[in-house]
């Protein structure tokens, strides 16, 4: 897991289903949500740094492992949440837009996560790690694939996860 870029942190790919968490975070808490949408930077550097509690540990108990996150991915309503896109695209966020297909407001995100996250498990670098933000349960067959190839999985929901989604995944 060595090379020239990233020494010996994680190489690691992020995939934001921006809606899904800002909507959970709201329910939560408001501020959680603005800082979440506004500041990407800030929570960025806390994954970046190994998601590290004060005891220096992750949050699976594990020592801190430092991460290079390489591909960052902001799926996202432009219609509802357009304020918030230029906060990512700052972060180095490609951000893809994701309007509602249908009267009850639904819209693709969920599929294009899961196309762009096999497209990147193919990719020529060699990604250790895959990030989810999201606690959408139709992301499980994706983790499943991920781990049948040797890929560690994250998942960070805002609120309660399903059981089997959390199961699939090596850390939440």
């Amino acid at each position: 897991m060595t090379d020239q870029y990233t020494g010996n942190h994680i190489k690691t790919a992020l995939f934001v289903d921006f809606d899904n968490i800002y909507i959970g975070l709201k329910k939560l808490d408001e501020t959680a949500a603005e800082r979440f949408a506004m500041n990407p930077t800030h929570w960025m550097q806390w994954m970046e740094q190994g998601m590290q509690r004060t005891d220096n540990t992750d949050t699976n108990g594990e020592p801190v492992r430092l991460r290079d996150i390489l591909v960052r991915r902001c799926y996202l309503n432009p219609r509802d949440f357009y304020k918030y896109r230029p906060s990512y695209t700052r972060a180095a966020f490609n951000v893809i837009d994701c309007p509602s297909l249908t009267a009850a407001g639904k819209n693709s995100a969920d599929i294009y996560m899961v196309m762009d996250i096999l497209d990147t498990m193919e990719h020529t670098t060699h990604f250790d790690e895959f990030i989810i933000l999201s606690g959408d349960a139709d992301f499980t067959p994706v983790l499943l694939r991920l781990r049948a190839h040797d890929r560690r999985t994250t998942i960070l929901a805002a609120g309660p996860a399903s059981e089997a989604y959390k199961a699939a995944c090596d850390q939440v």
